[in-house]
């Protein structure tokens, strides 16, 4: 942005200073002074004309970066989105096991507390015989 303006003032100023030479060579004959200031014109010019494609140089460079940006941005979604769909499965998937080895663990402890009654049971867990 300060290199825009920095463009501007350049151009401002060499308006200015066209304005100047051209309103001076009119009284003026055409001497060595007058093409002097025509050199320094087309010098001028030269470095308006350089700065100018450095600005669409750094513009482009910008606009690159701006695209590079976006397409991280994108792809850091994408993966963001992966990795919480993910997650939430993960999670399910432990919710689930969870609540397996909790009912599993209240079966034992049913089988605990009937065997410390002395009730049998078979491998399935069921009742064989009551004293």
């Amino acid at each position: 942005m300060q290199f825009e303006h920095l463009v501007i003032f350049l151009l401002l100023h060499l308006t200015v200073f066209y304005f100047f030479l051209f309103s001076s060579s009119i009284n003026q004959s055409a001497d060595s002074g007058g093409t002097d200031n025509f050199v320094l014109i087309s010098q001028l010019k030269e470095e308006v004309m350089s700065l100018k494609r450095l600005l669409q140089q750094r513009d482009q460079t910008i606009l690159e970066k701006d695209k590079k940006l976006t397409e991280l941005k994108a792809d850091f979604q994408y993966q963001e989105s992966n990795l919480r769909t993910k997650m939430n499965s993960m999670e399910k998937a432990h919710k689930e096991t969870v609540e397996q080895l909790q009912a599993k663990n209240r079966e034992l402890l049913k089988q605990v507390a009937a065997l410390s009654k002395g009730k049998k049971f078979d491998k399935s867990g069921s009742i064989l015989t009551s004293p």
